[in-house]
């Protein structure tokens, strides 16, 4: 195996939406795009009901319960409303400046990379197509594949098992206090915040917790992999 990166680490497991690229500014775009093909509401209303919580954050009855509210709904008009929204998000779906360096770097260094993520596996692979970043991943973590979403330890330790790592062997890299890091502490995975693409506006935490590293950018984890006393 080539080394790149002098660390005890054989592995760094990614959260995916808003930690690889900017997942709240595409679902606004659907949102927009579906207010303007339904003639009805605004960018922020329809992206509201996306973040309710009522369903999963991606299940589409959120649109429905919309054009139902709006009295506006038909099931013909609903999936081409559906179509509409998604071909909007995923346009312009695009890594973060410094993501594509240091995956290349990671896999340079022969780390095994994965991704945990509350999405459902056919849309990690879609976004992760559409960015050119799947092919950088030994194994994708979807919600279908656990039936649990984060904070639940269950994703984190299935994706451990399917690298064939222990916790100490990985770092763990994902945008939300609550979702992310405390799990992976929790799990004895070693935490990497990622500050720069925190959309979790909707979220309230107390702090950084103690033994948690800190991303500003992307490239920050390669400097934290090179670090002496990590």
């Amino acid at each position: 195996m080539q080394t790149l990166l002098s660390s005890p680490y054989k592995a760094v497991l990614f959260d995916m939406d808003n930690t690889l690229f900017d997942f709240i500014a595409s679902m606004k775009r659907g949102s927009a795009a579906a207010a303007e093909f339904l003639g009805v509401g605004t960018e922020e209303e329809i992206f509201s009901y996306y973040l309710r919580w009522k369903y999963h954050v991606e299940d589409h009855m959120n649109l429905q319960d919309f054009m139902i509210a709006h009295d506006c709904f038909s099931v013909e008009k609903y999936f081409a409303a559906v179509e509409v929204y998604e071909a909007a998000k995923h346009a312009g779906l695009v890594p973060y400046e410094g993501i594509r360096e240091l995956l290349d770097a990671l896999k340079a260094g022969g780390y095994k990379l994965g991704i945990v993520t509350d999405a459902y596996t056919y849309g990690a692979d879609m976004r992760l197509d559409v960015c050119g970043l799947k092919e950088y991943f030994d194994v994708i973590v979807g919600y279908d594949m656990t039936g649990y979403k984060k904070p639940h330890h269950e994703p984190f330790e299935c994706a451990l098992s399917l690298l064939e790592c222990e916790p100490h062997d990985a770092l763990y890299v994902g945008d939300s206090i609550r979702r992310d890091i405390e799990p992976a502490l929790a799990v004895g995975l070693t935490p990497v915040y990622a500050k720069y693409g925190d959309r979790n506006f909707f979220e309230t935490n107390s702090g950084i917790p103690a033994k948690t590293l800190v991303a500003e950018r992307p490239l920050d984890i390669l400097k934290i992999l090179q670090e002496p006393c990590f």
